[in-house]
């Protein structure tokens, strides 16, 4: 255990108890000792304690009291009695209160260690269920930063569940490409690390602490949010953050905060006629003058003439397009093409598109004189909508692309360019949505839902289910159903 709290007024007691605490085999951290109530309850209100031994005739604040007080914190710790008065009704006040163990003197060393070993063990069980109950409501935080799918009722037990880890007053998002683990940003009090998706993951940070973030992570290029004051903003406060990142990715500035940045007043105009121009450039070899297109439409993005999601998903187009005229010759270069399509990966838009350079200046060996152009949109939307209609069928890519007639491999990329997640996890996010209608809104049992749902194996649906949402489906119906 980490802190015994030790409260006695006679001082010759108190170092014998003491003496017997620390020869009695337990592992104690840290034994604190005060002599009266008052200053006990000081020590509580501001410092974890794991377990407590406390008097009852003291000065100022009774035990009695004292464990009454305690019972109100958040986090109580386990509390043994020490009495010189072997009276049944204090015992029963005790133990009414919380005492767990009850202890009287003249006190029995074996005593004192037999109630150690017992708070030990149950120490260690509540430490680990807090534990498990501190992931789930992490899991369930991610859940509701980044899935959409999600109801009112939801955000709010996830709040709620949150609240118990990240009790800011007020409190600001970092949004970041994190590269390296070399960084400490777990400090409960101040501010909550929390992986994202896409290579934007974010800090959550007590408003105080904002400068002391932005010199934690000075060797990353950020985005930050306005200032919050509740929990249920939280979403909105990430939105925010990762669209500064992308700001920052594009602008090349350091950092980007939505508190001081201003949009520039200029008209957005899109450039998907440009970008397709320098797809056709690449594929029939004219390598040079692709780069000149491209770094036009850069220097576009730099001054927000064109937006920054635009740029993103034409990139991609580029890319997945001359994967498909290069399909052969890129078979042993797969990982190095995921790269270039992570553009976050890379912290801002000159340093991403070095890459993208020499990326397209090997392909002068690879030239093909036909280029596939697909009708993208109404292909994944005739996608979609098969999926929407099979998902309880067994479903899987193979069938979805030769469905609308499309290469598996060009599917694969074009489906996630589309959608901006990969067929997978569509088809997962698909499936639980729909169960979560069926458990709010009917009574059919969980089996019957897998099923319903496209699950063959009811364990592989509650474990795909508690991934996504954090909760068993009977967990969830528990908290949402009718």
């Amino acid at each position: 255990m980490r802190k015994l709290l030790l409260v006695e007024d006679e001082k010759l007691i108190r170092q014998g108890i003491r003496s017997m605490i620390e020869r009695s085999g337990v592992d104690v951290e840290e034994i604190i000792e005060c002599n009266n109530g008052e200053v006990a309850l000081e020590i509580l209100q501001s410092t974890e304690i794991d377990v407590m031994f406390t008097d009852i005739r003291m000065p100022k604040i009774d035990g009695i009291t004292l464990v009454a007080e305690a019972q109100k914190l958040d986090n109580a710790p386990l509390i043994a009695a020490i009495s010189g008065f072997d009276d049944f009704e204090y015992a029963v006040a005790m133990l009414r209160n919380g005492v767990k163990e009850y202890i009287l003197k003249p006190v029995d060393r074996n005593i004192i260690t037999e109630t150690l070993q017992k708070f030990e063990e149950e120490s260690n069980s509540k430490y680990f269920e807090e534990k498990q109950n501190k992931n789930v409501a992490f899991q369930q935080l991610r859940y509701m930063l980044f899935y959409d799918n999600i109801t009112k009722g939801e955000i709010e037990n996830i709040c709620l569940s949150i609240g118990k880890y990240i009790s800011l007053q007020k409190f600001i998002v970092f949004c970041f490409s994190k590269k390296d683990d070399d960084i400490e940003l777990t400090a409960a009090d101040k501010y909550c690390f929390v992986k994202g998706q896409e290579n934007l993951d974010l800090v959550i940070c007590g408003a105080e602490y904002k400068e002391e973030i932005i010199e934690k992570l000075s060797n990353y290029y950020i985005g930050i949010s306005n200032v919050y004051y509740n929990l249920m903003d939280l979403k909105q406060a990430f939105c925010e953050a990762a669209e500064m990142r992308r700001t920052a990715f594009e602008t090349c500035q350091p950092i980007v905060d939505a508190n001081t940045y201003i949009l520039p007043d200029s008209e957005y105009e899109y450039g998907v006629k440009l970008m397709m121009q320098t797809a056709n450039l690449i594929c029939s070899n004219k390598l040079e003058e692709a780069l000149e297109q491209l770094e036009i439409f850069v220097e576009g993005v730099k001054i927000r003439k064109y937006p920054m999601n635009e740029f993103q998903e034409q990139m991609k187009l580029i890319i997945q397009t001359t994967m498909k005229v290069y399909e052969k010759s890129l078979n042993n270069k797969k990982e190095e093409v995921f790269e270039i399509l992570d553009m976050f990966s890379y912290q801002n838009i000159d340093e991403y598109m070095e890459v993208v350079h020499q990326w397209i200046s090997r392909f002068d060996e690879l030239v093909s004189d036909n280029i596939d152009e697909y009708k993208t949109g109404i292909k994944m939307q005739k996608a979609i909508d098969y999926i929407k209609e099979n998902y309880s069928t067994n479903l899987n890519m193979a069938v979805v692309s030769n469905y609308i007639s499309m290469n598996y491999s060009l599917f694969s990329f074009t489906f996630k360019q589309y959608t901006g997640t990969n067929f997978v996890n569509y088809l997962r996010n698909v499936r639980v949505g729909e169960a979560k209608k069926l458990l709010t809104e009917t009574d059919m049992k969980v089996n019957e839902i897998s099923k319903a749902v496209g699950y063959d194996h009811e364990k592989h649906f509650m474990k795909t289910f508690k991934n996504i949402t954090g909760l068993t489906p009977s967990q969830y119906r528990n908290n949402f159903g009718a």
